[in-house]
């Protein structure tokens, strides 16, 4: 008895382990900081600029969904302005970025801040936002480290040590970063300098724009040297698309330092028609209306509700519930009990027609024994005939389900049965 109470409780909590392993994905290993949502007011937020160009009169709206829903949010279908940012939480799907690049290519702009000069400790936990970036726009991406040139042959060595050094300080990059413009155009007017700042250590990297794009270079990175260029502005068809190697600069804490605010108002008043709005993509930061079951299965709530109710379970199972006494290992089956699994087996092996072969053939048979003749399985056609309480319609039913059964034709096994016992009741 000792033994059966310590087996049982390791039982119960192998299969809980076992149950909760298979059917329940685990919380990820994603950052606890908060996204750049529209919504949130921490540092690095997006609720700021959203209530600053609310202020202003500017209609500011809210993505929840995949960008097919652009063309389909009320609202004017060109001169609307929607700013994103990468990595997102939510990746985008396959034939999103096609919808995204209609809208655009329809008469609107698309500004993206990508984490690609600063790491805010968002974009810590999602993917590489250069590659989103690139599909998105053709500029593509390498750090300072890799653009250099290899060393001459003569200073091999000399060379290798001062690129690894190179592209140890170029990975140690974390704090305070300034920009300024590069050049005169529309939407730098008034900016002298940029703030951004990185919560984590990044790479310097350096974007290069495909010749086939024209994307035009409006504003260089200063500190930390070399200088680079951090904002691109590129057309495309009837829109534009506006890229910022920095994630931070519209973000609660940033937005008010430097010439920040001034160049998001440039870019509102630049890319805004009369009747446009700011929308915010805060579906792809993972606030979505749609049902989204990674998120669904990450929430911790869902995880605790969960150890709660097995817990109260198992403590149910092993505080309630006595323990079954020990069964004889042998029972005899009675012959009830052999005889359906016999019939359940022969129901799956034997085919339909040829139980109604075999079904006709005994009651034939019964027929011949009655009658003192041969039991030879053949139909009695001339006798069940002559029988006066046998009706003409019933003999032909008969007659119907003997035709298909010989023929190896689909037979209802159940209504053949039923049919037999009638005629049995009839000629007794």
């Amino acid at each position: 008895m000792k033994r059966e109470a310590l087996v049982a409780p390791a039982l119960a909590l192998a299969a809980l382990a076992l149950f909760y392993t298979l059917f329940f994905p685990k919380v990820g290993t994603q950052s606890e900081t908060p996204p750049p949502l529209s919504t949130e007011r921490g540092p690095n937020g997006l609720a700021g600029a959203a209530q600053w160009l609310q202020q202003a009169g500017v209609p500011v709206a809210s993505l929840r969904d995949r960008y097919a829903a652009l063309g389909r949010m009320a609202g004017p279908e060109q001169g609307n302005l929607l700013i994103t940012s990468l990595p997102g939480r939510i990746p985008m799907q396959q034939g999103e970025q096609k919808q995204l690049l209609r809208w655009v290519a329809a008469g609107n702009t698309l500004l993206i801040l990508a984490a690609i000069d600063d790491t805010p400790a968002w974009a810590a936990a999602g993917g590489d936002p250069t590659v989103s970036a690139a599909e998105l726009t053709h500029i593509n991406f390498h750090t300072e480290a890799q653009q250099r040139s290899s060393p001459a042959p003569g200073g091999a060595v000399k060379g290798a040590a001062s690129a690894a050094a190179q592209a140890l300080n170029a990975l140690l990059l974390a704090g305070q970063f300034w920009a300024q413009p590069s050049g005169q155009q529309p939407l730098m007017q008034d900016v002298h300098r940029l703030s951004a700042s990185s919560d984590l250590p990044t790479a310097q990297w350096r974007g290069t724009p495909s010749l086939a794009v024209g994307a035009l270079a409006i504003a260089e990175r200063v500190t930390p040297l070399p200088r680079g260029a951090v904002l691109w502005v590129e057309p495309y068809q009837d829109g534009q698309i506006i890229l910022s190697a920095f994630a931070s600069p519209f973000s609660n804490a940033q937005i008010g330092a430097a010439d920040n605010a001034r160049l998001l108002a440039n870019i509102v008043a630049w890319s805004r028609g009369s009747q446009g709005r700011v929308i915010f993509d805060d579906a792809h930061q993972g606030a979505v209306d749609f049902y989204d079951p990674k998120a669904f299965f990450s929430d911790p709530r869902l995880h605790h509700t969960l150890e709660w109710i097995l817990i109260v379970w198992l403590v149910w199972v092993l505080g309630s519930q006595a323990l079954r006494s020990g069964q004889p290992l042998w029972q005899p089956t009675s012959a009830t009990t052999l005889m359906e699994a016999s019939a359940r087996l022969f129901s799956t092996r034997v085919p339909p027609a040829s139980a109604a072969q075999q079904l006709l053939a005994n009651f034939y048979n019964e027929v011949h024994r009655r009658r003192g003749e041969r039991e030879d399985g053949s139909a009695p056609w001339a006798w069940l005939a002559s029988r006066s309480a046998l009706g003409a319609e019933v003999l032909e039913q008969l007659r119907e389900q003997h035709a298909r059964a010989h023929a190896g034709a689909a037979v209802d096994l159940t209504r053949l049965q039923n049919l037999l016992s009638q005629i049995r009741g009839s000629i007794q």
